[in-house]
């Protein structure tokens, strides 16, 4: 990936939505030491509301940061690789 595609994705998953941000719950998912963690966890994690929180993971998938996997009422969302690096290069030092 090219530093502009990775540019584009970047400013995709900062756009703000309604009560929180994509970034907000890329920040949470980072957090969690096993790698993937239930929708219902990150959402609590993230601290917003369901449809906040869809909004949000809808822009994280979209722009390749993040995946979903499991069965319905089960699905569980993992950091992909570059999720991952933006996620470690956002945190304060």
């Amino acid at each position: 990936m090219t530093w502009l595609e990775w540019r584009k994705k970047d400013r995709a998953a900062r756009r703000p939505v309604t009560a929180g941000t994509a970034f907000s719950v890329l920040a949470a998912l980072a957090d969690v030491p096993q790698g993937a963690v239930a929708l219902s966890d990150l959402q609590q994690a993230s601290g917003m509301s369901f449809f906040d929180f869809s909004q949000a993971l809808g822009h994280l998938v979209e722009t390749g940061y993040v995946t979903v996997g499991g069965q319905p009422g089960s699905e569980t969302a993992q950091l992909t690789k570059i999720g991952a690096e933006v996620a470690e290069a956002a945190r304060p030092a």
